[in-house]
Parts: C-alpha cells; structure tokens; sequence
C-alpha cells in the first residue's frame, strides 16, 4: 500500500503534487468524498407484494382397473328324451240329430175314451181317499163311498135314484148365465147325504174351469135334497154316503153323467 502525501504537501494551485519518488504512473489521486452532513436513515425495502397464486387442481383420480373374470366354463346340456309318442285317441262318433226329434213334440191326441177312463180313475182314487177317511171316523159315523165303479146292487140302486132326481131338478133349475154366455164343460163333485136323506155336505173335488157351472151344480145339489131315506139293508150298516159322481153341462143346455 502506497502511503499518501503528508498534511499540508498539497499544492493549493493545482490541487495536486507529484511526488518525484513516485512513478508517475502510480499517481492517482482520489477524489474527496462528500459525506452527507447528517445520517439519513436507511429505508427497509418494501416486500414485494404478494402475488395471488392460483390452487393447482386436484389429479383426477385414476380408474382402478376393473378384475376382468375368466368366462365360466358353461355346462353342456344334456339333450331331452324325446317324448314317448301317445297313441291318438279313437275319433269321437258323429252324432246326427235327429231332425224330427228337435221338431215340437205335438200332444197326443185324447179321445173321449180315454177322458172317460181318465175320469172314472179320478173318481176311484178319491171313492177310496173318503172311503178311508170315513174308516177312520167309524166311531163317529159308518161311512160308504161309492161311485160308478160300485157294483153292489143296493148301493147302486140308490145312488141312480138319487141321480134322476137331481138331473130332473137340475135341468129344471139350469144355469141361465151359463145358457147365455153359452159356457160348458165338466166336473167332479162330491155329495154326502145322510141316512135320512138329508144332505150333510156338497163339494166340488174338480173344477169345471167356470165359476158359474161350478156353483149352480151346488145349488143344484141343494135344490134337489132331501133325498130318499137309506133303505134298510143300507142303513144297518151305513150312517154317510158318500157320492162322487163327474156332472157335464152340455152345449145343448142340458145336464149329464159320466156313465
């Protein structure tokens, strides 16, 4: 280190001496330094402002992989019996029908033979139903049914006396409604006539379809009583009879029978 000038070696005129023992080359004076006249204080560097930093994204989670499974060895299917062939049912016979059976049945045809043995059936069947209820009331009164079918002579004998008596009254006493609207037809009526021939009762066992030839066969009945006191061989046996018998009002206006 070159050692400096001494104080007061500098000439004032040229504000610099040259030292003769010095290179001229080495002469370098340095210029004064202006010290400031007071301390300024040092000012502390401002931060740099921060700068807003963006948030980095989130990585999208990676897809696991996904196991792929080995294919399952599928089993074989084992074939299907084949069906045992059924044997095929025998056809079922046709049936025709029959064109007249499908026809309307027509009602046979009734001839008067039959309706007279149809009526003395009828007449039979309800001879024995009384019959059997007068049996039954013996204790009170012995009772004797009888009809056309009866063959006793004296017990026929008396039931045709009785009916000519009430045919004569009847066809004088005949109906005048009925002979106008000109109605006819026939029924069954039952008369019980006492021993002394009084008449105990009279009903009709089976109407003629008319009210009106219904109810002037009863007056009829009840026109024509008394009757005749039982005979004695009828009437040491018998209290009741009882008279079934079919009446026919005709289309002449005329009373009649079932023979």
């Amino acid at each position: 280190m070159l050692d400096g000038p001494a104080d007061g070696a500098v000439d004032g005129s040229d504000g610099a001496a040259l030292s003769a023992e010095q290179p001229a080359s080495l002469l370098a004076v340095p210029l004064p330094l202006e010290l400031p006249s007071e301390a300024e204080p040092l000012q502390e560097p401002l931060p740099a402002p921060e700068q807003e930093t963006e948030p980095e994204p989130l990585p999208e989670p990676k897809p696991e992989p996904t196991a792929v499974s080995e294919p399952q060895p599928q089993p074989e299917a084992e074939p299907e019996p084949e069906p045992t062939p059924q044997p095929r049912p025998d056809p079922e016979p046709v049936v025709t029908a029959d064109v007249s059976a499908l026809a309307p049945a027509l009602p046979p045809r009734i001839s008067a033979a039959d309706i007279l043995a149809s009526r003395h059936a009828e007449i039979e069947r309800l001879t024995a139903r009384i019959d059997a209820q007068g049996s039954a009331a013996a204790s009170r009164a012995r009772r004797k049914a009888i009809s056309t079918s009866t063959r006793e002579y004296r017990y026929s004998s008396y039931m045709e006396a009785w009916r000519r008596k009430v045919e004569r009254i009847g066809n004088l006493n005949y109906p005048e409604e009925a002979a106008r609207q000109g109605l006819f037809g026939a029924l069954i009526l039952h008369v019980a006539v006492r021993a002394d021939g009084s008449l105990e009762g009279v009903r009709v066992v089976r109407s003629s379809g008319h009210a009106v030839l219904d109810q002037a066969a009863i007056r009829i009945v009840q026109l024509a009583a008394p009757y005749a006191p039982f005979p004695d061989d009828i009437a040491a046996e018998t209290d009741v009879l009882d008279i079934t018998r079919t009446w026919q009002f005709q289309r002449n206006n005329r009373l009649g029978w079932d023979n």
